[in-house]
């Protein structure tokens, strides 16, 4: 079966999904140095909405054709904890839908997110997530494999009504997802969407 998703071959993924950990980890170095280890041990509950982007075949055909074309659609949630003031643990889970090759699955995975302060004010701050873990198909033969993605986006604080207190977090983000199936029949699948989210705290 044919990769639907010809603008992110494998090894480009794994090239991306490369520099997104170096990234990963600069970020977190640097968020070491610059802020004290406060604990600061809050729940989070978190919603993503998101949609793969594919490159339109008809592309070309006419003025009217975008470049782009939605491929489907996210729907995940998680819960966790913020362990210091710029980093989470979290696990998480959702549905997925990609229209080609119209596949349903349920990815399950742990997620690490860091996003640092980087203004007086914190309101905005980017950040940066990695997670990893099993996919399950659920139609189709039903079969599994591996989850893995890379988040890139920023963080818009919610503050109360009195703006005394964070109440949550609105995030845009744009993701690179990675899905190795075990069926050697099936092709392994990368896909670039783009995405918002809200966590409450």
């Amino acid at each position: 079966m044919h990769n639907p998703y010809p603008i992110l071959k494998t090894a480009c993924l794994k090239k991306i999904l490369l520099t997104v950990l170096l990234l990963l980890g600069s970020v977190a170095s640097r968020a070491q140095e610059s802020m004290p280890l406060k604990p600061v041990k809050k729940n989070y509950f978190q919603w993503e909405l998101a949609a793969p982007i594919k490159q339109n075949e008809a592309f070309g055909e006419d003025e009217e054709q975008p470049f782009f074309r939605p491929g489907g659609a996210y729907l995940r949630v998680g819960f966790g904890r913020r362990v210091v003031d710029w980093m989470s643990l979290g696990l998480h889970t959702g549905i997925e839908w990609k229209s080609d090759p119209g596949l349903v699955s349920a990815p399950v995975f742990g997620n690490i997110k860091i996003a640092p302060k980087l203004s007086q004010d914190d309101e905005v701050r980017p950040f940066v997530s990695f997670g990893y873990g099993k996919v399950f198909v659920l139609n189709k033969d039903r079969f599994s494999g591996n989850f893995l993605r890379g988040n890139l986006g920023l963080d818009v604080a919610v503050l109360s009504e009195n703006e005394e207190r964070q109440k949550g977090v609105l995030s845009v983000f744009i993701e690179i997802s990675y899905y190795h199936f075990k069926p050697e029949d099936f092709d392994n699948l990368s896909t670039f969407n783009i995405g918002l989210g809200y966590t409450f705290l």
